[in-house]
This record gives structure tokens, sequence and C-alpha cells, in this order.
């Protein structure tokens, strides 16, 4: 079962590069971190002013900037800024999930998947609150399923989510996730 949810990941995933729809790139990293029993990094991002994701459930990344020739260099240079792990010489790229477009339209965020080919200590900066390692097969576990009460203009809006590890993932963490997960 567990060398399956590597697989059921991996189906989904393709290792060219997403065309830009027009819109404004960004990378995400999804780190699984063993293959016999796969877990991944997830991060609860900093409460930061200004900051549209602050405190929410997230994916190592950021936005592509200028010698970021690539989606996948973009992840490995966010990762090793955020977190310390240095993807480029510690894992496995194993491709690309649909790329997700933000609540507000105008960027595109493309999943890249690494498979770590060694352990690596989480080394978090100033934008990350808080991270831990989940399970896998916890996301595909109907209990994980739960949702989100967001708060749009005073008025309670049920978003879907997953619940794992004491973390609420939803809204576009959520979409990447569920994509790459599909069977």
């Amino acid at each position: 079962m567990v060398g399956e949810m590597v697989a059921r990941v991996a189906r989904n995933l393709v290792t060219h590069e997403p065309p830009s729809r027009g819109n404004r790139f960004a990378a995400v990293s999804i780190i699984v971190r063993d293959s016999r029993r796969p877990s991944l990094l997830l991060i609860k991002r900093a409460e930061r002013k200004g900051d549209p994701w602050s405190g929410q459930i997230a994916f190592p990344g950021g936005k592509t900037q200028a010698g970021d020739l690539t989606a996948r260099d973009t992840a490995i240079r966010e990762t090793l800024e955020e977190v310390g792990i240095d993807l480029g010489h510690g894992a496995e790229f194993l491709g690309y999930g649909a790329p997700a477009t933000t609540h507000t339209g105008n960027m595109d965020v493309v999943p890249a998947v690494f498979m770590l080919r060694e352990s690596a200590d989480v080394k978090p900066n100033e934008e990350v609150a808080s991270y831990q390692w989940v399970d896998l097969e916890e996301f595909v576990a109907p209990q994980s399923r739960s949702t989100y009460q967001l708060d749009y203009d005073g008025k309670p809006v049920p978003m879907p989510a997953y619940a794992v590890g004491g973390y609420i993932v939803w809204g576009l963490t959520y979409r990447i996730l569920s994509s790459v997960l599909e069977e």
C-alpha cells in the first residue's frame, strides 16, 4: 500500500514545464520523505501583515524571480530559503502537478514534487511559524475530510479541507494536494 501511495502521486505528474497561461508564476515544493512510509512536509506560514496566505498551511514556495529558469528552479530556491532543504542536491525531481490559479486569478502556482534521497533537517526561516511531516496515507483516509469556515464579508463560507496532524489544509494548498492525489 505504501509504495502504491507514491505511485498514485507520480501518475498525476508531468515532467515537462507547464506552459504559462499569461498569469504571474509561482511554484511550491511537495516534498515526499521515506518511500516505505511516505510523508509530506507542510508548513504553517507566519502571521504577516499584507500576506494573503498569512497563517495558512502551505507547502514551501513562492514567486518566480529573475534567475529562475523553470518552476522547478523556483521551488528549489524557495524551499532552501524557507526551510533549509536543498532539493537540488538531496532529492529526486518526480515531476509537476497541474498548476492552480490563486483566488485573485492573477497567479498560477505550479507544484513541483520531490522525493528526498537522504534525511534532511528542516530549518525554518522567519516566514515559517511551524512545520510537520504528515503521513501521505492520512490525506486519503476518510476521517481526514473536513471543512474550513471562511469568513467572506461577514458570512461563513464552508470550504473543503483536510484535517491532518493538527493542521487544517484548505484553499490553494487543498486544491493542489487534491490534484496530485486524484485517482
